[in-house]
């Protein structure tokens, strides 16, 4: 019943266009670059928050993006994101950066922290504004709520798929997403 769902929804949404453009966004590295979105038009994007605390199911959580980037890489663009609602803070910068570039390789795009939140107001950052607001986007209005939130966006730029943190990255919900043409 749920794939019936999902294929569902992915037709109705191959339908509709964003009111406004994800490629018009930009994200900062961690290590301080400048990175366009614009960069990866053509390609599927996967933006997920990133856990703060350092663990084993976190550490598993990490190998599993490094793993899917590598799957898709020549199609897939992931931008893995440390949140401020989610404890990040600029003193955790150097001790966060080492640990996701211990695991991830740097095909995985990891931004500074940002606010991702709907509560955040006027802080939250330009692109989780677009991911979050139907009328920026064209097909959701949600928020996010904690580490590994998962946002799709096709290689044309539409917002396809929103998936909540217990979503495993190997789930058949996100495989069936990335899978789609």
């Amino acid at each position: 019943m749920s794939k019936f769902i999902l294929i569902a929804s992915l037709f109705f949404l191959s339908s509709a266009r964003p009111v406004e453009s994800i490629y018009t966004h930009s994200v900062t590295s961690i290590e301080g670059d400048n990175m366009p979105l614009a960069a990866y038009e053509g390609k599927k994007l996967l933006i997920i928050t990133l856990p703060i605390q350092q663990s084993a199911p976190n550490d598993s959580l990490l190998h599993s993006l490094d793993s899917l980037s590598g799957l898709y890489s020549a199609s897939l663009k992931i931008i893995a994101v440390p949140s401020f609602e989610d404890g990040y803070t600029v003193a955790l910068r150097a001790g966060l950066t080492q640990w996701y570039r211990s695991i991830l390789s740097p095909d995985v795009l990891v931004t500074e922290g940002v606010y991702t939140r709907k509560t955040s107001g006027s802080q939250q950052h330009p692109l989780f504004k677009w991911l979050c607001s139907k009328e920026k986007n064209g097909h959701f209005n949600n928020d996010v709520a904690g580490p590994a939130y998962k946002f799709v966006v096709w290689n044309n730029g539409e917002l396809t798929g929103v998936l909540e943190s217990l979503t495993r990255i190997k789930s058949n919900a996100l495989n069936d997403l990335l899978e789609t043409q």
